[in-house]
């Protein structure tokens, strides 16, 4: 359904933009596949069902984000500096 968006070229715009943010995680050290991008129709819904299962499998599989590791560490030193205050 590329290029059928009811907005012109929503959808089109929307794949570029995905894959400048893909470059940039890769960059920051985040697994590009944490992001994807599926053209599908309203009258879809079966498939986006199974869109969903397989890509919480690809992210479970993947493990926690980086990110979330990076967050949590500032967040318990932040903790720790405040107690020795």
């Amino acid at each position: 359904m590329e290029g059928q968006c009811h907005f012109l070229e929503g959808n089109t715009n929307a794949v570029k933009r995905v894959k400048r943010v893909k470059a940039m995680l890769n960059m920051v050290g985040v697994d590009p596949g944490r992001l994807e991008f599926f053209h599908l129709s309203a009258a879809q819904g079966p498939r986006w069902a199974e869109i969903c299962t397989e890509f919480t499998e690809k992210i479970i599989a993947l493990g926690p984000s980086p990110i979330w590791y990076a967050l949590k560490k500032k967040n318990e030193s932040t903790q720790v500096e405040k107690q020795v205050a």
